[in-house]
């Protein structure tokens, strides 16, 4: 009788340890909805941007604009730039800036007068010196999913800093890769309507991808006896997918932070590497140094800072690895015949016949021959 009692109790803890493993939307205790502006000043001539928007609700990001308000910054010589509202993106302010309003060891200020008459201003932020990027590398590194038996190869990317005894201790970069890659096939003809065309230029075999990362990273030497920065480890590409298997490029930009506006891309990065983790820490209110200037305790979202930038790139080439990253693939169908039906159906074309045009063909659609279907464009970069 005890043996029967103590398998019942196990079986009941089963049953509930399984009615527990249940997949968990967790409840966000919603506010009301806030401003939110984002600006920032570089020491780069050109045009420089301010968002003004309404937060959105937790599990539904969108970008929900606030059109109509008048933004100025103000520099600590009193010099005012006004910014205009893009007439194509609503919620987008923009001014043409360069010297002497930009300057390295000048503060900045952003004021911003909403419909609703509140008026918002920033904290002033000096615009710090950045040292050069000193180096951009890679190493091989071995990853994998939640399957013990997944293990992919790929690079990890990481950059050292060795910064100024003067200037910015803090820092912060963004990532944006460019890739190229190539359709699997190169069509021979296209058929248009019952019609031969013969496919003269191969213009959409080879495609460029540009992405900016989207992972924030930030680091300090604030409590380090010397500004420098050893193996700050940036974003990892596997071989999963088939950036690498042609070539890849790299472009770090480091932005130099004032402490409080390090504060704020600190907590940021924190967010952005926990997030995939609902253990982790919780998205934060990322409130930075802006407030609502007729004092009242209104909360506002989003910061404005003044940074220069130095910028790095590295390529990688595929020959250059001890792997081999997958190029896309595709399948084609062999063709017998010219019936109107196949034509209908297949419109890119290879001929199997040595004499001329086919029959017998290999047929396929668009995007198995060009590229441009696959988000990147034909034009190749510059830097390239």
């Amino acid at each position: 009788m005890p043996a029967n009692r103590y398998f019942i109790i196990l079986i009941l803890l089963l049953l509930v340890c399984k009615a527990c493993i249940e997949p968990y939307d967790p409840v966000i205790n919603e506010t009301q909805e806030v401003i939110v502006i984002d600006g920032v000043i570089t020491d780069q001539a050109g045009m420089h941007q301010v968002t003004v928007s309404m937060s959105s609700p937790y599990g539904e990001p969108e970008f929900r604009p606030v059109r109509g308000c008048v933004v100025s910054v103000l520099d600590d010589l009193g010099n005012i730039a006004f910014y205009t509202e893009d007439w194509e993106t609503d919620g987008v302010y923009e001014a043409w800036l360069d010297e002497p309003f930009l300057g390295v060891g000048k503060s900045y200020s952003l004021q911003v007068v909403a419909p609703s008459n509140n008026v918002y201003v920033s904290d002033y932020d000096t615009l710090l010196s950045c040292p050069p990027v000193d180096s951009v590398y890679y190493f091989e590194q071995l990853s994998g999913g939640t399957d013990p038996d997944d293990i992919w190869q790929g690079i990890q990317f990481y950059n050292d800093v060795r910064g100024f005894d003067e200037g910015a201790r803090n820092y912060r970069w963004k990532a944006i890769a460019t890739w190229e890659y190539h359709s699997p096939f190169t069509a021979q003809y296209v058929r248009y309507k019952g019609m031969n065309i013969p496919y003269i230029e191969d213009t959409v075999s080879a495609c460029w991808q540009t992405e900016t990362i989207q992972t924030v990273y930030a680091a300090s030497t604030q409590l380090l006896s010397e500004n420098n920065i050893y193996q700050n480890q940036l974003h990892y590409v596997s071989d999963q997918t088939p950036r690498l298997a042609d070539r890849y490029s790299l472009l770090v930009e480091q932005y130099s932070l004032t402490d409080q506006a390090y504060t704020y891309w600190e907590k940021l990065a924190a967010q952005s590497a926990n997030s995939a983790s609902l253990y982790e820490t919780q998205p934060s209110s990322s409130q930075g140094n802006i407030y609502n200037a007729n004092g009242s305790p209104e909360k506002v979202l989003g910061c404005f800072y003044a940074t220069q930038i130095q910028e790095k790139r590295i390529f990688v080439e595929w020959d250059e690895l001890s792997f081999l990253a997958g190029a896309y693939t595709c399948r084609l169908d062999t063709l017998f015949d010219n019936s109107t039906f196949i034509f209908d159906k297949y419109y890119y074309l290879i001929s199997l016949q040595p004499l001329g045009p086919g029959p017998a063909w290999l047929g396929g659609t668009r995007n198995c021959f060009d590229c441009t279907e696959r988000g990147g464009d034909n034009e190749i970069p510059d830097f390239w």
